[in-house]
């Protein structure tokens, strides 16, 4: 959506740019845009952008960047019109309301949607235009690395994954929305074609990067053992607008953690259920029970369409059955490249939005304010696009000494190193964290890549595309590995209890502070305490 969204507005911004969109997937169905569900916007009476901010602040931790939260509060609303411009239909109630739902951490119901199919008719509608808009798209596109050279972005690599062969494009400005940092945990919400490699090509270049211990597990993942769409989520307002959460004993346990309940922030409900499960008051699969006996039939067929729809697929039915079994799901990362209030890095002609952005959601993202920050981001990065790649007085094309390295593994070993490296992070580096775990999972992290250096292989374009194939898949475990690291580095690194962080072994400290890693000469992350 954020990718989408970007290129259609730096095509708007000037008509005669040219304007490439390259995605992993096929265009309108890559990533997980489609399966989102409510917008967050101040858009009804009694609600505003100024307690939306607060709400948002509040739900980080407060170590949020105040000047991206703003952005995300205000701009939101123009944003929500644009898109109502292009037949985008919110639901409203009888007196021209917006139908609105209440995520949890937010203190006004501000959830827009159309049923649950938001993002789905966003991407349709923003799809639609990039056609119009004259955008070309690459697709099966999987990107690898930035050109840079003096601190300025000239291009991208990317692997096509159909041809087979490394592809260079030059651009006078790139703008990355890649996603996807849930990818390194065994349970997951999130697509296969998301690999949070924004982020990591940023930090490659250079970049630095912020907030890397803040992992989001969304609290309500459907729990379905061996299943390929096991963590896949159940709509949120199941569980803040009347679902209750039991354990084995069928015990409704939320209240126990907050006052809130279920309407708590989704790093406290996660926690908490893992807690449960942690104590032993887990199903016998190590979930709990959502209990939605409080809808009623004719409500869950008019809200939740696409969700009975896709679980239904996995022998679960929304309409007759009561009491689903659900998971924690590792769902978001609110860390990322740095950027400012224009979705401008540190390198000249290279912008970011979407989840490869860090800063705006602090140690906690509200329920939301996903959709929201693709779209607001989205159009600042187009935008601000457009106008560096209209006054730039220079394009640079330098393929001299481009080299990319590669991982030569045969699949069962790929298999067997992405599954070892999920189990650890998912035991060590999940919902509740302490020194010695972290440090565990850090040490045998380093022993993993001290073994993958033997299989290593330095590629030039040219000798990629005429001697060797199928290293796509060795590519990406590395680069798993990597991500793995950086969270392991920065979890261990703060040693404080912040939103989604959860130390066991917390000094109690409240100082507010970022944590901010860029990589040194050695290839090592250096790892800044920024205090807010």
């Amino acid at each position: 959506m954020a990718g989408l969204y970007a290129a259609n507005s730096a095509a708007s911004q000037n008509p005669n740019l040219k304007v490439m969109l390259l995605t992993a997937g096929e265009l309108g169905s890559g990533g997980c845009s489609k399966r989102t569900h409510g917008i967050n916007a101040a858009m009804n009476h009694g609600d505003s952008s100024k307690l939306h901010i607060n709400d948002t602040l509040e739900g980080g931790g407060n170590i949020n960047n105040k000047k991206l939260v703003e952005a995300l509060c205000t701009d939101i609303i123009t944003r929500i019109q644009e898109l109502e411009s292009w037949n985008l239909e919110l639901d409203k109630t009888e007196d021209d309301q917006y139908d609105v739902g209440t995520y949890g951490g937010s203190s006004q119901s501000r959830s827009l949607h159309q049923q649950d199919l938001t993002g789905l008719k966003i991407i349709q509608i923003l799809t639609g235009r990039a056609i119009v808009n004259g955008v070309f798209v690459k697709e099966h596109c999987w990107a690898l690395q930035i050109l840079h050279k003096n601190n300025n972005c000239y291009g991208v690599v990317v692997l096509n994954s159909e041809t087979k062969r490394l592809e260079i494009y030059y651009a006078t400005a790139v703008i990355l929305a890649t996603g996807g940092g849930a990818c390194v945990y065994p349970i997951s919400s999130i697509s296969a074609d998301k690999l949070a490699t924004g982020i990591l090509m940023g930090y490659d270049a250079g970049l630095p990067l912020v907030d890397m211990e803040m992992v989001q597990f969304h609290p309500t993942g459907a729990l379905l053992p061996n299943h390929p769409l096991n963590g896949s989520l159940l709509e949120e307002e199941m569980r803040t607008q009347g679902g209750k959460l039991l354990n084995r004993l069928g015990h409704r346990y939320m209240f126990d953690y907050d006052s809130r309940g279920e309407s708590a922030t989704r790093d406290i409900v996660a926690r908490s259920t893992y807690m449960e499960i942690m104590a032993g008051r887990g199903t016998d699969n190590g979930g709990v029970i959502l209990d939605i006996s409080k809808f009623s039939k004719e409500k869950i067929r008019s809200r939740f369409p696409k969700t009975i729809k896709r679980l239904r697929t996995c022998d679960v039915d929304l309409l007759s059955q009561n009491k689903i079994e659900i998971s924690p799901t590792a769902h978001f990362l609110m860390g990322g490249i740095i950027i400012n209030e224009n979705c401008e890095t540190d390198m000249n002609g290279l912008f970011v939005c979407g989840e490869d952005a860090g800063g705006i959601h602090g140690g906690n993202r509200l329920g939301g304010n996903g959709v929201a920050d693709a779209l607001v981001f989205g159009y600042r990065a187009g935008v601000n696009a457009a106008q560096y790649a209209k006054n730039d007085p220079q394009f640079v094309s330098e393929t001299d000494n481009i080299k990319i390295d590669f991982y030569n593994l045969d699949k069962s070993t790929i298999d067997i190193i992405d599954q070892k490296i999920k189990q650890l992070m998912w035991d060590h580096v999940g919902l509740v964290r302490d020194k010695n775990g972290l440090t565990t999972a850090l040490s045998e992290l380093n022993d993993i890549q001290t073994s993958l250096k033997k299989h290593l292989i330095t590629l030039t374009i040219d000798e990629y595309n005429e001697h060797s194939s199928g290293l796509l898949e060795g590519k990406i475990l590395a680069q798993k590995l990597q991500l793995a690291t950086l969270i392991t580095k920065s979890a261990l690194s703060r040693t404080n209890s912040v939103g989604a962080h959860f130390r066991s072994d917390s000094d109690k400290s409240s100082e507010k502070y970022n944590l901010v890693l860029i990589k040194n000469k050695h290839e090592e992350p250096d790892i800044a305490k920024i205090c807010k």
